[in-house]
């Protein structure tokens, strides 16, 4: 990964893209060594995912495409849009849609078949090779680039770090997910014991949940940032099309660019679970990120923050999950306070009027079973 991301910040008014591509298919100096190559892992074949819970609604939201991950890579590489853009599309693709959809499958598989090794290797994506080996501040810190270093980056941002901002201590998203994940390779998957257990596919939801929650703090840091009515990157630029705002960046050094991109690429990262629960907040979502659209962040950031608050219980996530978007020492973006409830329409929960059947009980079940292992670990 860190090949890729050398190449992509060469010359950063061009970017070597052809490049970045070449190592993400053949795995560039490390293809001796390792075990897939990055696009391998986002091109899983027809049947690879098929009996996962997850696969299966993101090919079906990007219109059955079975590697829709790699597509939406190489078309952002291969296309017309500005570099700045282009860079960030193909680095937070390759992580947050590929990569992230590869640690749920194994996950999936692990506990479906009572293979521990699934399940670890699915850790083994999460992590990455250059995280600390042990628990102490300077481990904490991130080093890498996967999913445990973008929940250690937004935890900072968003007052979700076990000490509020300050990411030297453990995202409460990775506190959450590793505990779990070893509940359930120690407890259930390694000595192959009551791998029908509830508990163990309890864990895996809230595993999917919490590995959600950076991927909407990301899209709502850079909705923020992406308003041409604030005061943030695309300040001034409304309705400017890609092209536009990045000749205007240029010729005003900013990156309203830059920002649009990355919201666009966390938004695709969650759009397919938002489209499961409530259409109509996807459709919100996609008309003021997608960087094909005409201009930037067209209802302004409330409507995205309100549709995506929306399906925080259908997510299985809530309100002090994802906290709030600070930058500058000041708040931009407050964090909701309604309460989840069992029953998604209800009064107390955020309202949202989900037109389908979800488990977004259980998966809010799943990630209290995991905040509970946690808690256990402490009071141990």
């Amino acid at each position: 990964m860190e090949e890729i991301l050398n190449k992509l910040e060469k010359a950063p008014a061009v970017g070597d893209f052809d490049g970045a591509i070449a190592i993400y298919s053949s795995g560039g100096d490390s293809k001796d060594i390792i075990a897939a190559t990055l696009e391998s892992l986002a091109t899983p074949g027809a049947d690879t995912m098929a009996s996962d819970t997850w696969y299966p609604v993101y090919k079906a939201y990007w219109g059955s495409q079975i590697n829709y991950a790699d597509t939406f890579v190489q078309d952002a590489a291969s296309g017309a849009l500005p570099a700045e853009m282009k860079k960030e599309l193909i680095k937070k693709g390759i992580v947050y849609q590929g990569l992230w959809m590869q640690v749920v499958h194994n996950l999936d598989k692990g506990q479906r078949d009572c293979d521990v090794k699934f399940w670890d290797t699915g850790m083994a994506y999460y992590y990455g090779s250059l995280e600390g080996e042990y628990q102490t501040s300077a481990d904490n810190a991130a080093k890498g680039n996967l999913l445990y270093a973008l929940a250690q980056k937004r935890c900072a941002e968003f007052g979700t770090c076990a000490t509020t901002t300050d990411s030297s201590t453990i995202a409460a998203v990775n506190d959450k997910v590793q505990s779990a994940a070893i509940d359930g390779s120690e407890n259930y998957l390694y000595h192959q014991v009551a791998c029908n257990d509830a508990g163990l596919e309890l864990a895996f939801k809230g595993m999917v949940s919490q590995m959600t929650v950076p991927l909407v703090q990301g899209m709502l840091k850079y909705a923020w940032k992406a308003d041409p009515a604030k005061s943030g990157s695309c300040a001034g630029q409304a309705g400017n099309d890609a092209a536009t705002v990045a000749t205007n960046d240029a010729a005003n050094s900013k990156d309203c660019a830059k920002s649009w991109a990355e919201g666009w690429a966390f938004a695709a990262a969650v759009l397919p679970q938002v489209h499961k629960c409530d259409a109509t907040a996807a459709t919100t979502i996609r008309a003021n990120l997608d960087v094909a659209s005409t201009e930037p962040m067209k209802d302004g950031v409330a409507a995205v923050k309100t549709a995506i608050e929306g399906v925080y219980d259908c997510l299985g996530i809530t309100c002090t999950d994802v906290g709030a978007y600070q930058a500058s020492g000041q708040v931009k973006l407050d964090a909701c306070t309604f309460a989840p409830s069992n029953d998604v329409d209800s009064t107390a929960s955020s309202g949202a009027t989900v037109p389908m059947n979800t488990d977004s009980a259980v998966r809010r079940a799943g990630a209290a079973l995991a905040g509970a292992v946690v808690a256990a670990a402490v009071i141990a």
